[in-house]
C-alpha cells in the first residue's frame, strides 16, 4: 500500500495523492510536501528538544559556548506566557564561581540587574548579544557535556535548568 500525503495540486486546490504519484507533482509542491511530511513525522522531537515550563515562564533550549577559558557563555531564550510582566533577576552554577546577566559582549560595561520579561514577548540570547556570562569557570565547557544552572525570577521563583554545552544550538 503506498503511503499518501496531502498536497496542492492544480492551481493550489488540496488532493490526496499517493507518493509514487507525487513524481509527475511539479518540483516545488513536491518539496512541500516533503517537508510538511518530514516536520509531521519529526518536528515535534526537535521542536521540544531541551524546553520546559517553569510556571507562566517558557524556557526554551539552554546550550552554552565551548570554553577552555575562565569565563563562558550561556543562552536560552525565555517567554513569560503570564498575566503580568516578571523578570530574570539571578543565576547561579556551581561550574562557575559567578553568573552575570549581560546584554553585549563589552564586559567593562555594567552587567545589567535583571532582563525584564514582558509579557508573551520572546527574550532571545545569542552570542555578543544578551547572554549569561559564565565567570570563574571550575572546569572547561566542552562540546558534548552538560551543567546545570539555577535561574531565578522575580515571581515565578527558582528553576533548575541543563545547559548542553554546543557551538551552535541545537548540534
Amino acid at each position: 500500500m503506498a503511503s499518501q500525503v496531502g498536497c496542492e495540486v492544480d492551481g493550489g486546490h488540496p488532493e490526496i495523492v499517493s507518493l509514487p504519484a507525487m513524481l509527475t507533482i511539479p518540483r516545488y509542491t513536491r518539496r512541500r510536501a516533503i517537508l510538511a511530511t518530514t516536520l509531521l513525522l519529526h518536528g515535534p522531537e526537535v521542536v521540544h528538544a531541551h524546553s520546559m515550563q517553569h510556571g507562566a515562564i517558557a524556557i526554551g533550549h539552554a546550550w552554552a559556548l565551548p570554553s577552555a577559558i575562565s569565563d563562558g557563555q550561556a543562552f536560552l531564550p525565555l517567554v513569560n506566557m503570564g498575566a503580568t510582566a516578571d523578570a530574570l533577576i539571578a543565576a547561579r552554577s556551581d561550574i562557575a564561581t559567578a553568573i552575570e546577566l549581560r546584554t553585549n559582549a563589552r564586559y567593562d560595561d555594567l552587567a545589567a540587574s535583571s532582563f525584564e520579561l514582558e509579557r508573551g514577548k520572546p527574550l532571545p540570547m545569542r552570542p555578543q548579544a544578551r547572554h549569561l556570562r559564565l565567570i570563574g569557570l571550575k572546569t572547561a565547557l566542552v562540546a558534548g557535556n552538560t551543567f546545570n544552572a539555577i535561574l531565578d525570577f522575580e515571581l515565578a521563583g527558582e528553576v533548575e535548568v541543563a545547559f548542553h554545552v554546543e557551538t551552535t544550538p541545537g548540534n
